[in-house]
């Protein structure tokens, strides 16, 4: 079954030539949009991408999520007051990236889908400096398209997380159980909070649990911590489980790699 493509980006013009690879590269993102923002929305979706990236979201199976790197290196923040240039109606950023898979452009392109209102968006331009060369690392504008009504054609999950995963179902809502292997919480307790939160910023765009649409769920989970476990809650959570769960071990194992050890994460989901 076929999800529909993001409301927002229906008859939008795409230009997107990118090779995913280990060597970091420039990634030039242009917006036009019909008319200026509200609110500098493109510059905080450029920067929840450098977030997601950094955390390990962006590898898919493609990249160890530790391999992971951004930067935004030109173009408006969205700090302070905005300037004119934050609020359209043209924006060009330039990215410095490393070990971001092309599928996650699809996640990245549906977190600017809603960046014009009260406009409208006309183009998304993404393009990297290492030229495609039509390997599956690859990817073009009509392939990014196909992926917008796609309902599996999110990252997948990092075959070696180096941890112990249990999964349940439970009727709704969604809880995870983050165990590490030793010494106490408290030292990374704040880095493993801002992790999980980054993983609830990249599901802003995945579909819900019937694949029929954008999903949806509380903006903030709420934690609770022993000395060697976090605990994270989130009451509302409609989202497909497949991709929602490979956001979150991917985004775990760069913590686990990077941070401090984990023994078991444990996932409750519908």
């Amino acid at each position: 079954m076929a999800i529909a493509v993001h409301p927002r980006l229906a008859g939008v013009g795409f230009d997107v030539a990118y090779r995913g690879s280990t060597e970091p590269q420039t990634l030039d993102v242009v917006l036009e949009l019909t008319g200026p923002a509200e609110l500098p929305l493109a510059p905080w979706a450029v920067g929840g991408f450098v977030a997601c990236v950094n955390r390990g979201l962006a590898g898919s199976s493609d990249f160890a999520p530790s391999m992971g790197r951004a930067a935004l290196e030109a173009g408006p923040t969205g700090e302070g007051d905005p300037a004119p240039d934050e609020l359209g109606p043209r924006y060009a950023f330039r990215l410095l990236v490393a070990g971001v898979a092309p599928v996650f452009l699809r996640v990245f392109v549906e977190h600017l889908a809603g960046c014009a209102h009260p406009s409208e968006l006309k183009t998304i331009s993404i393009v990297g400096s290492l030229p495609p060369d039509g390997t599956r690392l690859s990817v073009r504008d009509r392939e990014l398209e196909g992926w917008l009504t796609e309902p599996s054609a999110y990252p997948r999950a990092w075959p070696e997380p180096g941890f112990r995963v249990e999964t349940r179902s439970i009727p709704r809502g969604a809880t995870i159980e983050v165990s590490l292997e030793k010494g106490e919480l408290a030292p990374f307790a704040t880095e493993l909070e801002e992790t999980i939160s980054t993983w609830q910023t990249a599901l802003l765009g995945y579909p819900n649990a019937k694949r029929q649409g954008r999903g949806a769920s509380e903006p903030h989970a709420s934690f609770a911590r022993t000395r060697t476990s976090l605990h994270a809650k989130l009451g509302l959570f409609d989202h497909a489980r497949g991709p929602a769960q490979a956001a979150l071990v991917n985004a775990l194992t760069r913590f686990h790699t990077t941070v401090a050890r984990i023994a078991e994460v444990a996932i409750s989901m519908p």
